[in-house]
């Protein structure tokens, strides 16, 4: 606590921000499209239910759109989780209209080599398997932050911490 003239408490908080790169990836040709480099804000995570040790890291989107933590169904299954299980939630987004099983498990995310564990429920789709890619959303992961926020222009995303 600092005091100002009056003598009167103030607060001080100090934030930290933390700045992520986005992630080079190369997209192969398609049709008759070429060959593409995007990027995009990705970070390596790993699930955990009931206290088994981690299994694997995949990547997850840090996607603002996205309402929820949603992750492959069959990530679910491999941490031990019986996904259908769950309570069960109809969905609408890009890929159209699913249902999605909800779990709460704990969630670690490697963010400039550095673990981040929280838990949080999460969303399991049958239909994102075929991708084997999450997306890390505002309820259960933007919500640890004070701020998160894009600039994609330079390419990174940044996280401000309270």
């Amino acid at each position: 606590i600092n005091r100002d003239t009056d003598q009167r408490p103030v607060r001080v908080y100090l934030l930290s921000t933390i700045t992520v790169p986005y992630r080079k990836i190369e997209i192969p040709p398609h049709g008759n499209l070429p060959s593409k480099i995007i990027y995009s804000p990705i970070l390596k995570t790993s699930l955990f239910h009931k206290n088994k040790d981690r299994l694997f890291y995949f990547d997850s989107i840090v996607d603002s759109g996205a309402d929820f933590c949603v992750f492959p169904a069959a990530l679910g299954e491999i941490v031990g989780l019986d996904v259908y299980e769950g309570r069960n939630v109809s969905s609408f987004g890009v890929g159209g209209k699913e249902t999605l099983y909800f779990h709460k498990v704990k969630v670690e995310v490697i963010i400039n080599d550095e673990s981040w564990k929280f838990e949080c429920q999460v969303g399991f789709s049958t239909k994102m398997n075929a991708k084997g890619i999450g997306f890390l959303g505002r309820d259960g992961f933007f919500d640890l932050f004070q701020e998160v926020a894009f600039n994609q222009r330079v390419k990174m995303f940044r996280f401000k911490e309270f």
